[in-house]
């Protein structure tokens, strides 16, 4: 069989299904220039986090779930940001290096947020490790639930980037200040 061959599966209906194996490759390819361009835009982070929103009762459509949680993240990393660098950070132009990327937009899925810090270069540790939990609390949207820990050169960008690219927030890619 050559590459460019369709392999054909039968689904639950008896119908036939068509793929193609390179695409498969197409997508590893797409991930991995991903996770070469976060990690060119912000260096090495300093932490990783997981952020969970809270639950809500009832079904909800997931762009919902994706409109609020895109509102608690930006709130989350105003509040962080002005812990940070003050009122002025926007107009001084400096704000942490990040990315993050959403999960759990499915029906019965808790949606959360993977992602990582990078901190300017004499920045203090403890300074964001305070900032990092008052913003955290006033963000009322997130949950108990979440971690913050510092990163490791590992799997933590591959796993984040698990669910693919659409997972992926542009405005949450932020490559900070030096």
């Amino acid at each position: 069989m050559t590459n460019n061959a369709l392999l054909f599966c039968g689904d639950d209906e008896g119908s036939l299904l068509a793929f193609e194996p390179q695409r498969k490759s197409h997508r590893k390819r797409l991930e991995a220039a991903y996770i070469e361009f976060i990690r060119s835009l912000i260096g090495i982070p300093d932490y990783s986090f997981t952020l969970t929103l809270k639950p809500v009762a009832g079904s909800r459509r997931m762009s919902t779930k994706s409109e609020d949680a895109e509102q608690a993240m930006d709130w989350f990393l105003h509040v962080l940001n002005t812990k940070c660098f003050g009122h002025g950070y926007r107009r001084k132009n400096l704000e942490l290096g990040m990315f993050a990327t959403l999960e759990g937009l499915g029906i019965g899925q808790q949606p959360h947020w993977h992602g990582a810090f990078c901190l300017p270069k004499e920045f203090s540790q403890d300074k964001f490790l305070l900032a990092y939990e008052y913003a955290k609390c006033r963000t009322k949207r997130f949950g108990l639930q979440g971690h913050l820990e510092p990163y490791y050169e590992g799997t933590w960008i591959q796993y984040t980037t698990k669910t693919g690219v659409n997972s992926i927030y542009p405005q949450f890619l932020r490559r900070g200040t030096p």
